[in-house]
């Protein structure tokens, strides 16, 4: 492993520990708010939504095979 690859993984590994403290924070912070049940099922439903479409397209894509044709110059 070279000292790229060491630096490309510890950039990665911080921003994903990042991105999940920022979200649990969100969460956290939205579920202990003053506000009504309607507004946090909407936003709760809209988040749910965007997730499922986007693991169903992963899914799709990797599930897909290449039917292009590799040109070769």
């Amino acid at each position: 492993m070279n000292s790229n690859t060491a630096v490309k993984n510890l950039g990665i590994g911080l921003a994903v520990t990042g991105f999940i403290l920022l979200v649990g924070y969100a969460l956290y912070d939205f579920f202990t708010i003053e506000s009504s049940l309607v507004l946090k099922m909407s936003i709760g439903a809209i988040v749910a939504g965007i997730v499922l479409a986007l693991l169903a397209l992963i899914k799709e894509k990797m599930g897909a095979e290449d039917k292009e044709i590799e040109r070769r110059y």
